[in-house]
């Protein structure tokens, strides 16, 4: 296979990414928090949005300097991956370590999306390609703007209620309950009368109907007490 074939296969793996493109990126990681994010069909650089890596299983490290081989390399690696709709080809430079992150990313269009994304894919950061810098993913998601906290379930205490007094009864209305009438007693020194006396009911006497005291028999009659 002779060098112009092999140039070829290359450029074709790298879809339209060229030798010389992809020389151009290269240098791009050398800059502290530099970094590019380009469509690896059209070789065209994404100008705004945010860049988040969204397949942290495709991420490759890199602690020394990277070359236009080695993202080459990368690329026909993952040329599945980048295949797939909205996928870009991103690479940055952490300034606090200096290594060099190559992944596969997409473009959002507002930042609370890209750190939802990001924080997903346990990314530590996301690229704002419009202000061309890093920013970084928070632990804890992000609260919405303009939208209200949650209602407490919990209901309030209601305040006790005030007792009410009664209205006082008009003059000459007086109802008399079962407990305001006073005790029957017995009138002082007397003897208890049959109402009060207990087991007063008058008995009726046996042996014939009573005679009265009054009926006496007529002297013809030969009555005991005619004289």
């Amino acid at each position: 296979m002779n060098q112009h074939t092999h140039n070829h296969e290359s450029t074709t793996s790298t879809g339209g990414l060229s030798a010389a493109r992809l020389a151009a990126i290269a240098d791009a990681l050398t800059v502290p928090d530099g970094g590019f994010t380009v469509d690896p069909a059209t070789g065209d650089a994404a100008r705004t949005g945010y860049a988040v890596a969204v397949h942290p299983e495709y991420e490759h490290i890199c602690d020394g300097h990277v070359t236009a081989e080695d993202l080459a390399d990368y690329l026909i690696r993952t040329r599945h991956v980048l295949a797939l709709p909205g996928r870009v080809f991103g690479g940055w430079c952490d300034p606090g370590t200096r290594r060099v992150y190559l992944d596969v990313s997409a473009v959002v269009a507002t930042l609370h999306a890209a750190l939802e994304l990001g924080r997903d894919a346990g990314q530590r950061a996301v690229f704002d390609l419009d202000a061309a810098t890093s920013i970084p993913v928070p632990p804890a998601p992000l609260p919405v703007v303009g939208k209200e906290p949650p209602v407490d379930p919990t209901p309030p205490i209601p305040a006790p209620r005030a007792e009410r007094t009664p209205p006082p009864c008009p003059p000459g209305n007086h109802a008399r309950t079962a407990t305001s009438r006073p005790p029957s007693k017995p009138p002082a020194g007397g003897k208890p009368t049959p109402k009060n006396r207990p087991g007063s009911t008058p008995k009726r006497l046996t042996g014939g109907p009573r005679k009265s005291p009054t009926s006496r028999r007529s002297p013809k009659n030969g009555s005991p007490h005619s004289r």
